[in-house]
């Protein structure tokens, strides 16, 4: 009887700690890489939009989401859309993170298999590797004066 409610309390205790520490991931969502004018507000020129785009990259982490494995290259992703619309500017730049239902159930299904192929700790898998899906959402534009 003692065993179970031990079992109970570890259980609980290991929840805690997850919800608790979960959401401490750092990011470095870094533009350093453009070399054309990136803007969150439109720009004080005459502009024509060439394109809308809406990409979306992820980010990978591991050890209850406190170690980065990866940065999403958002340099690269706003370079791409320059160059495949020969834009000479991005505006209104907006960049969202979100934990997306896929993303949670990787995580949730690597523990679940785990649990089941090595008990009771291969369920701790889980909190090895965490995902982030960012989004990276603009207008391309080309100056016309």
């Amino acid at each position: 009887m003692e065993l179970s409610i031990s079992k109970k309390l570890h259980s609980i205790i290991f929840t805690l700690m997850i919800v608790l520490i979960n959401s401490c991931a750092t990011v470095y969502l870094n533009a350093d890489g453009v070399e054309k004018n990136v803007s969150m507000t439109n720009t004080d020129r005459k502009f024509t939009i060439v394109r809308h785009f809406n990409k979306s990259i992820k980010a990978t982490f591991m050890i209850f989401d406190l170690a980065t494995v990866n940065n999403p290259d958002v340099a690269k992703a706003i370079n791409d859309e320059l160059i495949s619309a020969k834009g000479d500017a991005v505006t209104n730049l907006k960049i969202k993170g979100q934990m997306t239902f896929v993303d949670g159930l990787v995580p949730f299904s690597l523990g679940f298999i785990g649990a089941v192929v090595a008990p009771p700790y291969g369920g701790y898998i889980s909190v090895l590797i965490g995902l982030r899906t960012y989004t990276i959402e603009g207008d391309v534009i080309q100056y016309t004066e």
